[in-house]
């Protein structure tokens, strides 16, 4: 797709993540539950859900919202994962790992769906060895803020510049303030006059 026509789509410049819930989660509490919980992260900005205690089955429904690094264009290499990692609080020690996923920005925003809801399997830590580790359901909804998208809107056209007063109290108020300074009865040459003057006549003729 060329530039051209890039150029004439929508694009957004934030992503809303919606933690819902998750099922299934490996128990690491006591009593064969969790105090579960998930990070969400986009780059190096990370959110974290409040706490679902004593549960397998933690509903959450807490949303985040991040700010995309680049535009989502087709065909860009450089690819844009949200990653979502839940994890169990414990109350001595480190907080254990639960499960993980990571979700394809570029490929949701390409399928033509801006916001999506689904379930996405979890997984091990990269490297570690692949077991069940339930899922978690996450709602994705691409946003545009207009504050934001004024840095990649090509098409903004120069605002018009505004024209003084050319009234006639105006030009009465120009012709006093050319004449500032000259002793009364002294001629004055058009090299006399100072530049805003100028600049003031001259703007109210264009």
């Amino acid at each position: 797709m060329s530039l051209g026509v890039q150029s004439q789509k929508w694009f957004p410049t934030h992503v809303q993540a919606t933690v819902l819930q998750a099922t299934g989660l490996q128990s690491k509490g006591k009593n064969g539950t969790n105090d579960a919980y998930t990070i969400i992260q986009l780059g190096k900005e990370k959110y974290s859900t409040s706490v679902a205690e004593k549960t397998i089955n933690p509903v959450w429904k807490e949303e985040a919202s991040f700010e995309l690094p680049g535009l989502l264009l087709e065909g860009n290499p450089e690819v844009y994962e949200l990653c979502l990692t839940v994890m169990h609080r414990s109350l001595v020690g480190m907080d254990k790992f639960l499960g993980q996923k990571f979700i394809n920005l570029n490929e949701i925003f390409v399928n033509k769906e801006r916001k999506k809801t689904d379930w996405h399997s979890l997984g091990s830590k990269p490297g570690k060895r692949r077991k069940e580790r339930g899922r978690i359901q996450v709602s994705i909804q691409f946003m545009r803020n207009n504050m934001t998208a004024s840095m990649f809107d090509l098409s903004m056209k120069e605002k018009p510049r505004s024209k003084p007063d050319c009234g006639l109290s105006a030009w009465s108020r120009v012709f006093s303030t050319c004449m500032r300074g000259f002793p009364p009865g002294t001629p004055v040459s058009r090299t006399d006059h100072n530049t805003s003057c100028r600049l003031t006549i001259a703007r109210c003729f264009e």
